[in-house]
């Protein structure tokens, strides 16, 4: 599953990543916090999309991204 980032406001269309929730091969529940994301409006907590098992993260605290990505099975 890719997580995408939520939106944080109008034109928000980046943030930074302020912290990661989980690890790789943490089990994750659907609509379980994994990773808080901040913008100059806003600071989100990003939800699971689906219930699994980290297997890759592909973002760490203090990065910019356009897209929160972590893979679950």
């Amino acid at each position: 599953m890719d997580v995408k980032l939520p939106k944080l406001g109008e034109g928000a269309d980046s943030g930074v990543v302020v912290n990661v929730f989980v690890k790789e091969g943490d089990p994750v529940a659907k609509d379980q916090a994994i990773l808080e994301l901040e913008n100059e409006k806003a600071v989100a907590s990003v939800p699971s999309t689906a219930a699994g098992v980290v297997t890759k993260i592909y973002v760490k605290a203090a990065t910019k991204s356009a897209s929160a990505s972590a893979s679950s099975h």
